[in-house]
């Protein structure tokens, strides 16, 4: 099982939402050159629905979800995933996406 760098778990947004995080590196391959795998997500407590979903795996590159839409998503490195993901998590929760 690959090294986890980042894994947290939170309730946020007054109880509505869950934010679950996990990141992890292993050795580089072809389908994956830069050696990391991740989930970053949020998911609506009220509804069961996932509003974000920010992922890599086997067969498919760097995208990510929002609100059933699925964009690429350009990968910079570990810091700028957790900062674009935040950030769209606190647009999410001030209404704004």
């Amino acid at each position: 099982m690959p090294p986890v760098i980042l894994e947290a778990r939170d309730v946020i947004g007054g109880g509505r939402y869950l934010q679950e995080v996990r990141v992890s590196s292993f050795s580089p391959s072809r389908e994956l050159p830069e050696g990391i795998r991740y989930s970053l997500c949020l998911v609506d407590l009220e509804s069961g629905g996932v509003v974000l979903l920010y992922d890599i795996h086997r067969g498919k590159s760097h995208h990510r979800h929002l609100r059933g839409k699925e964009t690429r998503y350009k990968f910079v490195n570990e810091d700028a995933l957790l900062d674009d993901f935040l950030r769209d998590v606190d647009l999410i929760l001030e209404g704004k996406l």
